[in-house]
Parts: structure tokens; C-alpha cells; sequence
């Protein structure tokens, strides 16, 4: 039998509970240390995941415009589909699955498949999924038919409105441009080159929840990582809309009339170094950027390394002339072909023409002549000038993914090298290079910078960067540059580039081609660069334009026969848009010696008249029969533009005869 319960026993009781209690608050205070100092952020993030949303989006990018402010490339305000899984159903009709009816019904329109968006519906604790971005109308229009249907809507979805990209001419200047990829990042291009300046404000948002995560209205914060979310800077290019839409209808007709695997073209002032026209295929939409291959997204035109074969030869030309080695009356003996070492060098058709001044050099593009003045002027002042000329290096274009080509070291080189470089074989060189190289000969000797950014303007209008002529150096003599391009017009006019010829306008350029370096080494048979440089007009330039067509296939390889009428075309319409009239009336009838001629034919050509109706239109006449002079008289006379095709007489026009039309408006006429 115990004891009576005694003082000491309840100081010990007492002594016992005090110790337990400290000690379990010394474990809660150890707990709360180590969660809040060792397990802080963890438990922070945790909190955060369960009762904080976030979302994160983009706000527009800035313009690019063209030159004359047409826009290229705008930022559009789109809905982005969101589901809430765990609110995808219906008390009034818990027999429904709506998650199954959904994955079904939007299936086919997001282009996504039925499994994929049925196991994303099927997570029930998932409350925030983006089923589809920034959907173009006529998607958004199909799905909100179905989501919010008046008489069966499904539940669980909503919509936030998020940026998207859109080029408003599809495939025009598709590699200048570039696209927009993820994380609002732009890819190859100017988006590419200029991202920092066009992409908009990352905007972060979050949004407070309840445990169960349904969203507590009026909650949340926004922050962005830019000061101003909607003002962004415009970019204005040098491209001309209607020279690239030229350029670009051209080249397609080349592609399709020569099978070839790829090809680049530029048109550029030669006086300012602006590139007003670029284009390269194949091509794409960078609208639908993810539906073509990674080839079609490349610049052609800054990029491809090729051997420029014959179109090389007046910048050995001018080497030659420059060093005084040579000019243009120099005789020569045109074998048809010349040995040099073990090499032996012909002319194309092996053929050839006795005694001849150089300038017959350029105009038949003799190799044997051309040679004759490269080991002349050996390796070390071949190489030299080309360094001066912007070979082996970056022209510095203010676009991505340009490349150096190729040039010997003058120390490497041997007597065949120095021949074959003299025909322009054993180096690479991009487009780019040889139509600056080319505009140097046309605007007097200055080697210009070219660029594609003409300004950028902030949204107060002030100009915060602006593109201007850039002389790196002068390439030759301005007496020197005369002599060649005279030697280049007679290429054109009486040469081997008569396809280039435009009636009434003087034609200064050179054809080229080349065999392709095969991959595994030596050349590539069957495989040839076909090529075109040139200016216009000839004594006072205002476009300078290259064609390269890569592995044309077909009957005609040449450049002469496949480059040479792009060059033409394209052009043919340029300067007819932009009102530039001919050097000589040579060839080109007015409208009285039309009529005058017209009696004397069978069938008399009447030439119509255009009538301004009083409502301010004009209508249509029928242009058959008449010549491009003609017509351009006739449209200028109502304030109409002209957008031609081929040459000879118009034989079909758009709008049709006798239909009304506005001041400005541009009619198509097509001529044979």
C-alpha cells in the first residue's frame, strides 16, 4: 500500500511535466527551424503550386513594314483555347462525359488527335491547360460553335486573348523576314537579326486560388519584363513591295520552266547599296512555317557558296585594266583553247575566233583570252583584288546566316589555279558578293555595304537607328569603271546576253555557268550553276540585279538561255512600274506610227482611247495588238499602272475590256 502523496512527489511530478514540455516545444521550435531555413522554398514553392496559377504570355511584336510603309509582317490579338479539366462536367447531367465529347468534337479542327486531347482532359486535379494557341478566326469560329454551343454547351473551357505573328503577303520575302518560333523568339531573318528590338513584353501573371483550385476573382497580379507592353518600334525595310512582287512571280516562272533545285535572286541600288528585292527557293509561307522543310527557310541569296563561273570575268577585267596590263583594244589570239601545265582550258564550244581585241573577251566570254590575262597577272595580284573586291569575306548585310565563300591563299596556288581562277572556277562566292562586286563597276568603283533595314522608328516617331550608303572602299577607277561597263553592254546588246536585252533600255551584264563541286570532291556531272549580273540602264544605273539558278534541268543549262530572261522579265516590268523611260525610242512605235502602221496591215491596229467617266472610273479599253510603249501611253494618260508580261504585242489584259476602274489602278497585260 503506497503512501500518502507527499509535496516532494508533486515537485517531482511537477520537475517530470516541465522537462517534457520543453522539450516538445524545443522539438516544435527544431521543426520550425528546419522548415523554415532548410525546407523554406521547397514548402514556399509547394503553397504556391496549390493555391497560385500562373500563366505567362506575350504581348505583339512590333511592325515591319517595307519601304513605302506597306506592311510585311503585324501582331494580331487571337484567342488561345484554355481547358479546366476538373471542370468538365454537369450536375444537371452527371451521365454525360463531356471530357470524351469534346476530345471528339475538336479533334478534327485543332488537328490534334482525339487520344491526345482526351488523356489531357482525363487529369481531374489539372486546372489550367492550353489546348490550342493564338487560333487563327476561322478556327476559333469552328470551336467556340461547339464549346459554346446556345443549346448543348461543354463546359470546362475559356478562352485569353494572346499575340500572334501574321505576314500579310504569305511567301513574299519569306527569308528576309523570317518567323516568329517559340517563346515568342525570331527565328533566321530580320526577326532574327532584330529580335530584341521587335519582340514583345513577356507578360507574367498569377492568379490566387482556393485548395481546390478554383480561382478567387479580383485576385492575382501582373508583371511584365518591359516597360511599355503595347508601343514597340517599327521597322522599316529597303524592299520595295512591287519590285519583290516582280522579282518573286519571276522567279517562280524560272523555277518552273527549269526544274532547277534551288535559286536566289537580288535586286539592289547600285548607287546606295539598298537591296530593294531578295528572294530565294525554295520557299515558304512563314505562316505555316512548321509545314515546310528547314532547305526552304534558308537565304539563298547570302548563304549558297557556288562558283560564279563566267560572270567573274569582268572583275578579272578590271584587274587586268587596273594593273595596266591589258585595255580594251588589247589583241589576242583565240586559239579555242590553251594549255597551261598539264591543264588544257576551252572555250565552251571549243571553237575559236583568230585575233581578237579583249573587249571580245567579255562580250563571247572567251576562256582562252580571260586565262591569258590571269597568268598575267599571277596569283598574288589575283588574290589580292579579290580581297579588294569582297571576295573570301562577309559583305555585312544587316541580316543572319551570311557566308564568306571561299578564296586560295596565293602561296597554295599553281599555274593551273591561277588559270582556272581566271574563269572564275576554284573559288566560292555567295550571290551577294558578285552583285556588289558588279554595282561597284556600274555606280563608278565605289564597293558599298549592303543593307535591308532602311529605319526604325520608335512610337513617338522618333528615328532610332537609321541605314545609310556605306563606302568600304573604292574598288577601281572611275575611268576604268566606264570601260567595262561599255564592255558589258555589248554582252547584251550584240553578246552572248542578248535574252537580257529590253527594248529602248541599255542593258549593261554577264552570263555565267559553272559545274557544281561534288560533295565527294572534284565536280558534279550533269550539275551547273546558271547565272545572270547585270545593271540597267547602263550608263546611269538605277538597279543592279543577280540571278543564280541552282541545277537547272532541262534542255537549256546556260545562263544565257535560263538566267538571262529573269533578268529581263523582272526588270521589263520594274521600270516600266516605276516610270523610267527609255534610253532610245529605237524600235518602239508611238501611238501616231501605230495608227500610221495599222492602215497598212490587213487587220488595221486602232488604237482606243481611254475614257474618265463622270463618276470618276475609268473604263477599260481593249489593248490587243498594241505595243508596251503604246499601252504605257494610254494607262499614264488615266492615271493607271502597268504590270506587263513578255514582250511584242498585248494579246490578253486584267480587268477585261470595258470593265471600270480606279486612278492607281494597276491593270496586268500580257504580250507576245
Amino acid at each position: 500500500m503506497k503512501g500518502p502523496f507527499t509535496i516532494k512527489d508533486g515537485k517531482k511530478r511537477g520537475a517530470f511535466m516541465l522537462m517534457i514540455i520543453f522539450v516538445m516545444f524545443g522539438a516544435v521550435v527544431l521543426r520550425l527551424i528546419w522548415v523554415q531555413f532548410f525546407r523554406g522554398e521547397e514548402m514556399k514553392a509547394r503553397l504556391e503550386q496549390q493555391l497560385v496559377a500562373k500563366e505567362e504570355r506575350f504581348t505583339p511584336r512590333g511592325k515591319i513594314m517595307d519601304r513605302n510603309g506597306d506592311e510585311l509582317a503585324v501582331s494580331l490579338i487571337a484567342k488561345t483555347l484554355i481547358a479546366d479539366p476538373k471542370m468538365m462536367y454537369s450536375e444537371r447531367h452527371p451521365e454525360r462525359n463531356y471530357r470524351l465529347e469534346a476530345a471528339e468534337k475538336l479533334a478534327p479542327i485543332l488537328k490534334i488527335s482525339k487520344e491526345e486531347l482526351l488523356k489531357d482532359f482525363s487529369e481531374p486535379d489539372r486546372r489550367y491547360l492550353r489546348v490550342a494557341r493564338a487560333m487563327d478566326q476561322d478556327v476559333f469560329e469552328k470551336v467556340d460553335a461547339i464549346i459554346n454551343n446556345d443549346k448543348d454547351p461543354i463546359p470546362g473551357f475559356y478562352y485569353e486573348e494572346e499575340s500572334k505573328r501574321y505576314y500579310t503577303k504569305k511567301r513574299v520575302a519569306a527569308q528576309v523576314l523570317g518567323f516568329v518560333g517559340d517563346e515568342d523568339k525570331g527565328v533566321y531573318g530580320i526577326e532574327a537579326e532584330l529580335d530584341s528590338i521587335l519582340r514583345g513584353a513577356r507578360v507574367h501573371k498569377t492568379m490566387n486560388t482556393d485548395r481546390g483550385g478554383t480561382q478567387i476573382y479580383g485576385d492575382g497580379s501582373e508583371k511584365n519584363d518591359r516597360v511599355d507592353t503595347t508601343k514597340l518600334s517599327t521597322v522599316y525595310l529597303t524592299l520595295d513591295s512591287k519590285i519583290q512582287y516582280a522579282l518573286e512571280e519571276a522567279m517562280d516562272d524560272a523555277m518552273a520552266r527549269t526544274n532547277a533545285r534551288g535559286a536566289a535572286a537580288v535586286i539592289m541600288d547600285p548607287y546606295t547599296g539598298e537591296i530593294l528585292g531578295m528572294v530565294s527557293r525554295p520557299t515558304f509561307d512563314p505562316n505555316n512555317y512548321g509545314e515546310y522543310s528547314q532547305e526552304s527557310w534558308v537565304n539563298k541569296s547570302i548563304s549558297m557558296i557556288y562558283e560564279p563561273g563566267s560572270v567573274f570575268k569582268p572583275l578579272v577585267g578590271c584587274m587586268g585594266l587596273s594593273e595596266g596590263t591589258i585595255g580594251p583594244g588589247t589583241m589576242f589570239n583565240d586559239a579555242g583553247s590553251i594549255r597551261i601545265a598539264d591543264r588544257v582550258i576551252q572555250n565552251w564550244d571549243g571553237e575559236g575566233m583568230g585575233y581578237v581585241p579583249f573587249s571580245d573577251a567579255i562580250k563571247w566570254s572567251i576562256n582562252t583570252i580571260m586565262v591569258q590575262v590571269g597568268m598575267e597577272l599571277g596569283a598574288k595580284r589575283m588574290i589580292d583584288y579579290s580581297k579588294k573586291f569582297g571576295f573570301g569575306t562577309e559583305t555585312g548585310i544587316d541580316l543572319p546566316g551570311e557566308e564568306s565563300g571561299i578564296l586560295y591563299k596565293a602561296e597554295d596556288m599553281w599555274q593551273p589555279d591561277i588559270a582556272t581562277m581566271s574563269i572564275g572556277q576554284g573559288i566560292a562566292v555567295t550571290p551577294i558578293q558578285v552583285l556588289r562586286a558588279i554595282s561597284a563597276i556600274a555606280n563608278g568603283g565605289e564597293l558599298l555595304q549592303p543593307y535591308i533595314v532602311k529605319r526604325i522608328v520608335a512610337p513617338n516617331g522618333e528615328i532610332i537607328r537609321e541605314g545609310h550608303k556605306k563606302v568600304v572602299r573604292n574598288m577601281i577607277t572611275p575611268q576604268i569603271a566606264e570601260q567595262m561597263r561599255n564592255m558589258m553592254e555589248a554582252v547584251v546588246a550584240s553578246g552572248g546576253g542578248k535574252r537580257a536585252s529590253i527594248k529602248g533600255y541599255r542593258i549593261a551584264g554577264k552570263t555565267g555557268t559553272a559545274q557544281k563541286i561534288s560533295a565527294s570532291g572534284g565536280y558534279a556531272e550533269g550539275q551547273y550553276i546558271a547565272s545572270f549580273v547585270g545593271f540597267v540602264p547602263a550608263d546611269k544605273p538605277k538597279y543592279s540585279m543577280i540571278v543564280m539558278l541552282d541545277t537547272p534541268r532541262g534542255k537549256s543549262i546556260y545562263g544565257s538561255q535560263v538566267a538571262a530572261p529573269v533578268f529581263k522579265s523582272t526588270l521589263q516590268q520594274v521600270l516600266v512600274a516605276k516610270g523610267i523611260q527609255p534610253s532610245s525610242n529605237e524600235g518602239l512605235r508611238s501611238l501616231d506610227e501605230a495608227n500610221s502602221l495599222g492602215t497598212k496591215k490587213k487587220q488595221a491596229v486602232k488604237i482606243p482611247q481611254i475614257n474618265i467617266l463622270p463618276n470618276g472610273k475609268i473604263k477599260l479599253p481593249d489593248f490587243k495588238g498594241l505595243d508596251m510603249r503604246n499601252v504605257q501611253e494610254l494607262l499614264q494618260k488615266g492615271h493607271l499602272k502597268l504590270k506587263p508580261y513578255g514582250s511584242g504585242e498585248a494579246y490578253n489584259q486584267k480587268p477585261a475590256p470595258g470593265q471600270e476602274v480606279d486612278e492607281n489602278t494597276t491593270v496586268e497585260i500580257w504580250f507576245n
